[in-house]
């Protein structure tokens, strides 16, 4: 039996398989509920929503997710599955937090070969199994924050389009580029409404189509949500919505972490002091392997770009031995080290001999163009 706490509201429901039925219908409340359906959410008058489209987005930053300064405690759980292009299941797992504030939180996150528990708290993150599974907050950005920061959309200018997908219209915002023309992510909305349904990340790239909205405390919220690769209509990622609830009341024991919690970090590195200092345009000339990394879409979403600057102790045979992040945006880091991690170098010779370097590494992430 599942538990539900939320109200359904109407929304458009997506196809999984190739994007098709965007029609209008009612999501009537299941039978097996624990509690009786409430009263239909209210939704924005058509005639209250704003005609400017950077006060529309603006309101669907601040409706749509659970974020914001108006949202109170909550607790959720979901489940989760990873797909491979020929469609395969190569993951999965569940995602469950209790959330009082950026600075209060519990999250564990499972997958197949084992989990991790982040607690945020006012000393910052800490984790109980820090060699656990990553991409926690991949996943959580993606479906908890589905939108950027109001303090960055409110730079940028905005259009506002229709789109048809599947013969449905949608009102599509982008930021307005220098040429007038549309940039960046692309936001759908149902009409008349505030109520985010479909996120393309960049022309023809993945894209993002949450269906089920339900309302909670005022926010809008996708109790089913799936991405989809850049080619064809291949999902990569599943999310499903098991429970929410308001968290009240609040036991301070769920949040209190354990001893063995230790803080966060990317990457740990280890030192090797047999090493030279080599400039970084002349290994950049010795790579014999490079990986580009991985834009995370939570990064794309919210318009994140910029340059991680990499420490790296690069060995004898010319892998990377150890690497440190030095700078660049947090939402990048942890994509730009799986990236070079799997670099390989032609090995550096002193006297005829192979030597380990120290050297830094730049991984640039540009929303118009490809990471390099």
């Amino acid at each position: 039996m599942r538990k539900t706490t939320f109200v359904r509201t109407l929304s458009c429901c997506i196809s999984l398989c190739c994007l098709v039925s965007l029609g209008m219908i009612y999501l009537p409340a299941s039978a097996q509920d624990a509690m009786p359906a409430a009263p239909p959410a209210k939704e924005t008058p058509a005639a209250a929503l704003p005609s400017d489209p950077k006060e529309l987005i603006l309101l669907a930053a601040k409706t749509n997710g659970l974020t914001g300064d108006n949202v109170k405690p909550w607790h959720l759980k979901a489940t989760w599955k990873m797909l491979d292009e020929q469609g395969s299941l190569t993951d999965q797992g569940t995602f469950e937090e209790y959330w009082v504030s950026n600075n209060k939180y519990k999250l564990t996150f499972t997958t197949k070969t084992g989990s991790r528990t982040e607690y945020g708290t006012e000393k910052g993150i800490l984790n109980s199994d820090n060699e656990g599974p990553v991409g926690t907050h991949d996943l959580r950005r993606l479906w908890i924050s589905p939108m950027p920061a109001s303090q960055f959309l409110g730079s940028y200018d905005f259009m506002l389009r229709q789109i048809k997908v599947e013969g449905e219209d949608f009102n599509c915002l982008n930021r307005k580029g220098a040429n007038g023309d549309p940039t960046g992510p692309t936001y759908c909305l149902e009409p008349h409404t505030s109520i985010l349904r479909f996120t393309e990340y960049q022309s023809g790239s993945e894209r993002a189509i949450r269906r089920k909205v339900v309302s909670f405390q005022g926010h809008y919220f996708a109790e089913d949500l799936q991405t989809y690769y850049s080619l064809g209509n291949k999902r990569s990622l599943t999310i499903h919505l098991e429970n929410i609830e308001a968290l009240n009341p609040i036991d301070d024991a769920v949040f209190t972490p354990p001893s063995s919690a230790v803080p966060q970090k990317v990457e740990v590195r280890t030192m090797n002091i047999n090493t030279v200092n080599i400039a970084p345009g002349v290994m950049a000339g010795m790579l014999l392997k490079k990986v580009p990394p991985e834009y995370p879409l939570y990064a794309k979403a919210q318009g994140i770009q910029g340059t991680v600057v990499i420490q790296a102790t690069i060995s004898k045979t010319g892998r990377n031995e150890s690497l440190r992040v030095i700078s660049g945006p947090a939402q990048l880091q942890q994509a730009a080290l799986d990236a070079v991690k799997q670099w390989i170098y032609k090995p550096y010779m002193l006297n005829g001999e192979p030597v380990a370097v120290e050297t830094t590494i730049n991984v640039n992430f540009t929303l118009g163009n490809q990471m390099r």
